[in-house]
């Protein structure tokens, strides 16, 4: 017999939010959606409110792609509703804030978990599993390409490589930021560098740049060094592996997975809170 689909939601469908929408469709019966977007649709979901979808019992889960301030305030209301959430990224504006979810996710046993979707993409984790056991000395994380600037570049770009830094090496012991001159904003070309015993973590974007590029560098104490293209991985010509798979539905599916008595995705629990510390170790 197929097993019963979880009843969901989804608060705020912009960019993001059609396409986790879209995703949570195919593996849930989506009852509602919320949107400020007075012409948005997801097909076969109703339209709500935030406070209606909070008071609907039968609703398991949520998911939230609402922009960054309104965040913390959306996911207190829903964990307070007794409702499983994924948020997008960052989970809060702050690591205060966001601590105070996280406890409160715990006092209410449910699944908080934050949308840092480089950590569902396969060829990531292969190079996460042969991470295991190995000293690494030295991570670099480039990105090129033109866009977008309707968020800051720090709590877009700089936050997925954050969020490797802290999947792969833990926190930092220290971190600094350079803004270089010359962007036609600030902070649209930045170097960031954090520190470890073993070694150091380096993020290098450009959103003005015209080249396409992104690409994750490994090196470990043994001189191996593994690269991650966003599709690909490998080490010097061999090609370990690549995949098009489209990492969201891993997301999702571990997410209600998680919901439904399995093992917790690697971005739930206090994830999100962590990524955030260093965050703001980068303003000291």
């Amino acid at each position: 017999m197929e097993q019963k689909r979880l009843k969901t939601a989804m608060i705020g469908v912009g960019g993001w939010g059609k396409d986790v929408a879209h995703e949570l469709s195919a593996v849930s019966e989506l009852v509602y959606f919320a949107s400020k977007e007075n012409n948005a649709e997801v097909p076969n979901a109703k339209r709500a409110t935030v406070e209606e979808i909070c008071a609907d019992p039968t609703v398991e889960a949520v998911a939230i792609a609402t922009p960054i301030a309104t965040h913390a305030e959306i996911v207190r209301k829903v964990l307070e509703s007794g409702k499983h959430v994924l948020c997008e990224k960052p989970l809060a504006e702050n690591s205060k804030d966001a601590y105070a979810l996280v406890e409160l996710a715990g006092e209410k046993n449910l699944i908080l978990a934050t949308d840092y979707i480089f950590l569902y993409h396969p060829a990531y984790r292969e190079l996460k599993i042969r991470a295991r056991g190995k000293t690494i000395t030295r991570v670099a994380c480039v990105w090129r390409g033109y866009g977008t600037f309707d968020e800051s570049i720090e709590m877009n770009s700089l936050a997925y490589h954050l969020s490797l830094a802290y999947d792969l090496l833990g926190m930092p012991e220290t971190a600094s930021i350079v803004r270089r001159e010359g962007s036609e904003a600030a902070g649209d070309n930045i170097e960031t560098t954090l520190t470890y015993p073993s070694g150091i973590f380096i993020s290098d974007i450009d959103r003005l740049s015209q080249e396409k590029m992104h690409t994750t560098t490994v090196t470990f104490e043994s001189g191996e060094i593994l690269t991650w293209d966003g599709t690909r991985l490998t080490r010097g010509e061999e090609l370990i592996l690549e995949s098009t798979d489209a990492p969201l539905q891993k997301e999702i599916g571990e997410f209600l997975d998680a919901v439904k008595g399995g093992p917790l995705p690697p971005t739930a629990g206090d994830f999100g809170a962590r990524v955030l510390e260093i965050h703001e170790m980068l303003q000291k």
